[in-house]
């Protein structure tokens, strides 16, 4: 399963080993440096405002969730293919494709 916090430019997904994917934009883009910080308000018991959480699904090697728009509210189709030291995303919204996004991991969890 999934698990850990991983960034691309300004969006931001928190990554939960039970199915829980949490989604939100960071200005300015972080980078491992700002992984720490991000997880001390980024949790699932109390997620900030601006946070779409989602349930993952894992089915042929790809973990796939539907989450919101942060800027046009429309549902975003995710799909995620995990790599040994990063996520390759896929994300349609609207019309719009954007493929083979390069997530990094800024902070692993404790149990990744």
């Amino acid at each position: 399963m999934l698990s850990g916090i991983y960034a691309c430019d300004l969006q931001v997904f928190r990554f939960y080993p039970d199915g829980l994917a949490l989604d939100v934009l960071v200005r300015p883009a972080p980078g491992p440096e700002q992984g720490p910080l991000i997880a001390t308000w980024l949790r699932r018991e109390a997620p900030p405002q601006g946070v779409h959480p989602a349930r993952y699904t894992l089915a042929g090697g790809v973990y796939t969730f539907e989450t919101r728009g942060h800027l046009r509210d429309e549902p975003v189709i995710v799909q995620v293919t995990k790599r040994r030291d990063h996520l390759l995303v896929d994300r349609r919204d609207g019309g719009r494709l954007q493929s083979d996004l390069r997530f990094v991991r800024i902070y692993p969890e404790k149990s990744a």
